[in-house]
């Protein structure tokens, strides 16, 4: 039954927040997406939460966030940018025709409060697009919200993607809401990306989600690492990390050819991350040679990235959103060396951070093990003082307020007159 005006409003009633994830790449979005969830649900502690999401990795994660999952059949990208099942028999067609079902009938059943929706506001290849258009004709009270992180690709690419996609017109019928995660004064996203004034309207600029540092060790999530590796570190630590790790073997393989070495010489070790995502042949290659690196110790995985950057001197890593805003709220030096394809996103951030002096940068020029190892020792030897006094790292204290601000009694009374008429 709807709230009516007068004694029926109640603003504290349990609320329900549907999110929808990206999954075909990576575990960034799952992992935003998911401190997202963790940072309302402190703030509201009878708000349940319903992650859908392709990903395989979410088991990993969700006992972690108290967030209850809808696992949807798993999509694989391709390095052109081509979906495909990634285990099921079937063809794009049907695996999206799938998803797109079980996504209609989670919202029809759980009817969320709110439904955020991260990274892709169509939905995979238009999939969520039937769940929004019924949330936005049945449910005429609800909060439909697009999260971007603060930079999609280069300019010109997503104005032509997102025109072509007709993204702006699916944003003006069915969102309220387009959070930013980032700041106009480092990326401005309407001006960049030129945004039609309706959708102009619904932006709102979040600042940088960035998870405070955990307060455990990785060894308590279950990770399992030699023992070194864990162990009180007696000099300089070096973490090499390349997010998911499906493009990182390039990094990693580049890493251990000259700079690990050199960082055992100079009495530092190197802890190296593959990913979940790395190829199994690729990881299996480079495990084995950072075994035979002195002072070097290799993670298939670790659940708890936040852990391992508190026990780093430096960061070599790529230029991803969240291990970048991880790093500026534990301030730690970093040597960002961002993918450039298939999109520039990353290449834009690190720039635009390297010019604030919160990171320092690896030119394609220089990305070579000599120029790698050399970059390296000079940050050890002399460990550059990280400034991230312009960023803004309280994009999950602005998210949670925002949230709240939906329910204050003003929006209840205005909602429950929206729903009488």
């Amino acid at each position: 039954m709807h709230a009516t005006l007068g004694s029926d409003i109640r603003p504290a009633a349990p609320r329900r927040v549907m999110a929808y994830c990206h999954d075909s790449v990576g575990i960034g979005h799952l992992r935003r997406t998911l401190a997202i969830c963790e940072r309302i649900g402190a703030s509201h502690p009878d708000c349940s939460f319903l992650l859908a999401t392709g990903t395989p990795y979410i088991s990993l994660f969700s006992e972690q966030f108290h967030v209850d999952c809808i696992k949807l059949p798993a999509l694989a990208k391709e390095s052109d940018g081509h979906y495909h099942s990634r285990y099921l028999s079937l063809s794009l067609e049907e695996l999206l025709r799938c998803r797109s079902s079980l996504l209609l009938e989670a919202a029809r059943t759980y009817r969320p409060d709110v439904m955020l929706v991260d990274k892709a506001p169509l939905g995979v290849c238009r999939e969520l697009v039937p769940t929004l258009r019924w949330l936005r004709q049945n449910r005429p009270d609800v909060r439909i919200v697009f999260g971007m992180r603060d930079i999609e690709d280069d300019p010109q690419v997503t104005i032509r993607a997102w025109t072509g996609d007709g993204v702006q017109e699916v944003i003006e019928e069915c969102y309220d809401e387009v959070w930013v995660y980032g700041m106009p004064s480092i990326f401005d996203v309407a001006a960049q990306y030129r945004l039609p004034p309706a959708v102009q309207r619904k932006l709102r600029y979040m600042g940088y989600i960035a998870r405070p540092p955990c307060p455990h060790d990785s060894s308590a999530l279950g990770q399992t690492s030699r023992s070194a590796c864990e162990a009180p570190r007696p000099q300089p630590t070096v973490l090499v990390t390349v997010g998911g790790g499906t493009d990182g073997e390039r990094i990693l393989s580049c890493y251990l050819d000259a700079a690990a070495a050199r960082v055992g010489q100079v009495g530092a070790r190197s802890v190296v991350v593959g990913g979940p995502d790395l190829p199994k042949e690729a990881g299996a290659r480079l495990r084995q040679r950072a075994a035979q690196t002195p002072a070097t110790h290799w993670l298939d995985f670790e659940p708890c990235m936040s852990c391992r950057i508190r026990r780093a001197d430096l960061v070599v890593t790529m230029g991803g959103y969240n291990t970048l805003c991880e790093l500026a709220v534990q301030r730690k030096p970093a040597l960002v060396i961002p993918r450039t394809k298939p999109r520039l996103e990353q290449k834009i951030r690190a720039e635009l951070w390297e010019r604030l002096g919160a990171v320092r940068m690896l030119r394609e020029g220089d990305f070579h093990p000599a120029g790698l190892a050399d970059r390296v020792a000079e940050l050890l030897r002399d460990p550059p003082a990280a400034d991230h006094s312009a960023l803004d790292l309280n994009g999950l204290e602005h998210v949670a307020e925002r949230f709240a601000s939906f329910f204050s009694p003003a929006q209840e009374a205005r909602r429950a007159a929206a729903v009488r008429l």
